[in-house]
């Protein structure tokens, strides 16, 4: 396919008259001070893709690359010398580019990601002033099923039994009839993302959630139950399982940066003791 393709560009190309002797024999397209070689053009992305007009893809990503290298060409002519002097900027990102990925590098090779419950605990309890609720948040029991589900009479029964088989059973059902359900007791979920599940909850003042509370609707399609176990409401202490991976990943990035500079450090200071770095006189 890649064949065809540079084939059937280099016979666009002479049909077009852009080739010429006084260019590399090798050149497929000019744009103006600059040739595009087949080698290069072997390595532009699209022909990686299937495509039905070959040649018109070809053509058009000739094109791109010229566009691109006029709008250079133009750029370099009209900039003044000290807007095209740009070294000391490439040299300066091509040493943060080298320093980020060696920093990956080690961080990968280094890094303990192993954060304990007591880690977590002790960060959230030094830094409670950091974990105050921005949104309402709340822990349900909510399943949503199609009325047509032959299983329907069933499940509603077994959510208001009391018999633990019969609940090992809803979720049992829940998992072969329900568009969707939640019935985690201890996670906590944005009262927000709750309410969008529900259509008949999408307007009701969050007044109206507290805990034990039920609802139940149905509508053209489904039927809709939701019970409120617990509330959190905003401006209030943020619960810790519900902080958890925010803290994780906190702990992990203090981590991270300790690691790099503790690295550095040893750098350092072997090139001060083999006399690698010194600060010379003046």
């Amino acid at each position: 396919m890649k064949n065809i393709l540079i084939i059937s560009v280099f016979f666009l190309i002479a049909s077009c008259g852009i080739k010429s002797d006084k260019h590399d024999a090798n050149a497929i397209a000019i744009a103006g001070e600059k040739e595009l070689t087949a080698n290069e053009f072997k390595h532009f992305n699209f022909l990686n893709e299937v495509k039905k007009d070959s040649q018109k893809v070809a053509q058009r990503a000739i094109e791109r690359w010229a566009e691109d290298e006029l709008f250079y060409q133009e750029a370099t002519k009209k900039l003044a010398p000290e807007d095209i002097n740009v070294d000391e900027e490439v040299e300066k990102y091509r040493k943060e580019l080298i320093n980020y990925k060696y920093e990956v590098k080690l961080i990968e090779n280094n890094l303990d990601t192993s954060i304990s419950k007591e880690e977590i605990a002790e960060y959230y309890s030094a830094n409670e002033e950091n974990f105050i609720l921005k949104d309402n948040i709340v822990k349900v029991n909510y399943l949503k099923i199609p009325l047509i589900s032959k299983a329907l009479d069933k499940i509603k029964k077994c959510i208001y039994s009391l018999n633990p088989k019969d609940k090992e059973q809803l979720k049992t059902l829940c998992e072969q009839y329900a568009d969707n359900y939640f019935f985690n007791d201890s996670t906590w979920l944005l009262m927000d993302d709750v309410k969008k599940e529900i259509p008949q909850l999408k307007d009701l003042p969050e007044y109206n959630f507290y805990a034990n509370r039920v609802f139940e609707y149905k509508d053209t399609l489904n039927y809709y139950y939701l019970k409120i176990k617990e509330v959190k409401v905003k401006n209030a202490l943020s619960p810790i399982n519900f902080e958890s991976n925010n803290i994780k990943n906190i702990l992990l990035n203090q981590r991270k940066m300790k690691l790099i500079k503790q690295y550095k450090q040893q750098i350092f200071d072997k090139a001060k003791t083999e006399d690698h770095f010194k600060i010379l006189p003046h």
